[in-house]
C-alpha cells in the first residue's frame, strides 16, 4: 500500500476579533546565512504587517525558527495586539513553545523568552500548520536568507 495523500491545505483567516501571525525561518548551511519571515493578517485576510529579516551569521535552522518566533511575538507586543494566533510549520518549534518543561536545547534561552512573550499577549495561542498554509512567511524567510529583501511593511489605513 502506498502512502495516503493528505488533502490540499491552504491558509485560513482567523476568527472575528483575532489576528493571525504566521512565522517561518530559513537557513543556508553553505553560507551560514539565515532569514526570518513574519506576516500578520486580520479576519479578512488583509496583511497588517510583514517582516523579512536577514541574518548574516546564523547557526542553524533551529536558531532561525527561534529567532522568527522572537521577532513575531515582539512585533505583537509592540503593536499591543491582544488576540493573536501564531502559526508555524515547524512542529519542533510549536512543541517547544507549548511545553511546560524548561528548554535545554541550543536555543533554549530564546524559546523560554518566547514563552514569556506569549504570556505577555492577553490572548494568544500557537499551533502547527502544514507548509502550504504558511507559504507567505516561508517565501519571506527564504528571500531574506538569500539577501533579496530585508524590510518591514506596515499596512497604511489612510490609503484606499
Amino acid at each position: 500500500m502506498g502512502k495516503k495523500k493528505r488533502a490540499h491545505v491552504k491558509w485560513t483567516s482567523p476568527p472575528r476579533g483575532r489576528l493571525k501571525l504566521n512565522v517561518d525561518g530559513a537557513f543556508d548551511l553553505s553560507t551560514n546565512r539565515g532569514g526570518v519571515g513574519v506576516v500578520c493578517r486580520d479576519e479578512g485576510g488583509r496583511s497588517i504587517i510583514m517582516l523579512a529579516k536577514s541574518y548574516l551569521y546564523a547557526h542553524s535552522a533551529l536558531a532561525m525558527l527561534a529567532e522568527v518566533c522572537t521577532e513575531g511575538l515582539l512585533l505583537g507586543i509592540s503593536q499591543e495586539w491582544g488576540n493573536i494566533d501564531v502559526e508555524s510549520d515547524s512542529y519542533v518549534l510549536v512543541a517547544a513553545l507549548n511545553s511546560s518543561r524548561a528548554d535545554l536545547s541550543e536555543v533554549g534561552r530564546i524559546i523560554e523568552d518566547c514563552k514569556r512573550y506569549l504570556l505577555a499577549l492577553p490572548s494568544s495561542s500557537i499551533r502547527h500548520i502544514f507548509r502550504e498554509a504558511n507559504c507567505v512567511a516561508d517565501y519571506l524567510a527564504h528571500f531574506a536568507c538569500n539577501g533579496f529583501i530585508d524590510s518591514v511593511w506596515v499596512e497604511d489605513d489612510d490609503q484606499e
